[in-house]
């Protein structure tokens, strides 16, 4: 990992630079472009890759090795990641029907990477059985790390948690992006939004917590920030392939369960609890 490149990042109004990679920042795009057809599309903010930075240095003795990562548009997530993270391998793809860009490709040659960076172009994250055989394709061991910054539907996201995250090694990360979309408020509340309808990501956050509530086996770790929710895998040994169940794996008190303590008498209850432990 090098944690030095976040210092090295220069920040322009439309574009974000790391030495003489051009990174057009998709989120100020406008018609006054002047850096020609030599960039990479970069759907990140300024603020979320800050975000990344306080959080990598607290893991800064975290090494992944075979990244995985859904949602790449043109590559320029990829060829950040890799300028950072220096993984042995990284598999990238994406729903759209495209084909590397020419400065992608230039990039992979001009560094050597061609056995060590990989794109899937027209593959669905919601695809289990397609995600199963490029796993099983294109790494020898488990994985280290997932980013999934693809579609930030619930459906979705869930299946492509579900199928990979059994394929990361105890202590690895599976990190997604854009959780609180349901709480930025503006035009994602409106009921005319495209997403009107669609189950906010906080409710596959809240199931990632309650997993970890059930067991640390599966789930070590949960981190939240504004910008992206990371979940670290437990020691539990997954049959592979799995596909897993979330509710599965959490345990809940029943829906027609009721309390049996209000007011005082629950104080009362909570201060038995930290005084005995039980």
């Amino acid at each position: 990992m090098n944690l030095d490149v976040f210092d090295r990042l220069d920040w322009k109004p439309d574009r974000m630079l790391i030495d003489d990679l051009v990174f057009r920042l998709e989120h100020y795009r406008s018609d006054d472009w002047d850096g020609g057809d030599d960039y990479f599309r970069f759907f990140k903010t300024k603020e979320l890759v800050e975000l990344y930075r306080v959080f990598f240095s607290h893991y800064n003795n975290f090494q992944p090795h075979n990244i995985f990562e859904i949602g790449t548009f043109d590559g320029g997530s990829t060829v950040f990641w890799n300028e950072v993270l220096h993984p042995r391998k990284h598999i990238s793809i994406d729903i759209m029907q495209r084909e590397d860009s020419p400065y992608f490709r230039r990039y992979i040659s001009s560094k050597g990477l061609g056995d060590r960076i990989k794109t899937y172009w027209g593959i669905d994250q919601a695809d289990k059985d397609r995600l199963l055989s490029i796993i099983s394709s294109e790494y020898d061991g488990n994985l280290d790390l997932v980013i999934d910054d693809a579609s930030h539907l619930y459906g979705q996201t869930r299946a492509s948690f579900e199928v990979l995250f059994p394929q990361i090694r105890p202590g690895g990360l599976y990190i997604i992006e854009d959780w609180a979309w349901g709480h930025w408020g503006g035009e994602y509340l409106s009921p005319d939004h495209p997403w009107a309808a669609e189950i906010p990501l906080t409710k596959l956050v809240v199931e990632m917590v309650e997993v970890a509530g059930t067991s640390t086996g599966a789930v070590s770790n949960v981190i939240v920030n504004s910008g992206f929710v990371v979940v670290e895998r437990g020691w539990i040994q997954f049959e592979k392939p799995a596909n897993l169940d979330l509710e599965s794996l959490i345990l809940r008190r029943p829906d027609d369960q009721k309390p049996v303590a209000s007011g005082s008498k629950l104080i009362k209850r909570m201060r038995q609890f930290f005084s005995t432990g039980r």
